[in-house]
């Protein structure tokens, strides 16, 4: 049965690979499995809030460009991952 990720659960995703280093945009398409404008879709809204910024002279396409994470987006992850962990928690009790 095909489950859709909601938006937060995919920017949790997307914030935790760039953390872990998956900084191109090829290598977040296929760690995330989201289609390229699933991607923009998702990204856009991280950028324009400043939460990630790409990083300058990473590579000369788009689709090589390298992202990294602003102290916002720390903050954001580490917010996602608190919420998700205790949503996880209320589940197992219900």
């Amino acid at each position: 049965m095909f489950n859709p990720r909601s938006r937060f659960e995919l920017y949790l995703e997307l914030l935790t690979q760039v953390h872990d280093g998956n900084c191109q945009l090829s290598k977040l398409m296929k760690c995330t499995n989201l289609s390229w404008p699933g991607l923009n879709r998702v990204m856009g809204p991280l950028i324009s809030e400043g939460l990630l910024v790409e990083v300058e002279g990473a590579g000369d396409t788009r689709s090589e460009a390298w992202y990294k994470m602003t102290e916002e987006g720390e903050q954001l992850l580490k917010s996602l991952k608190l919420v998700f962990s205790l949503v996880d928690l209320e589940n197992r009790h219900n």
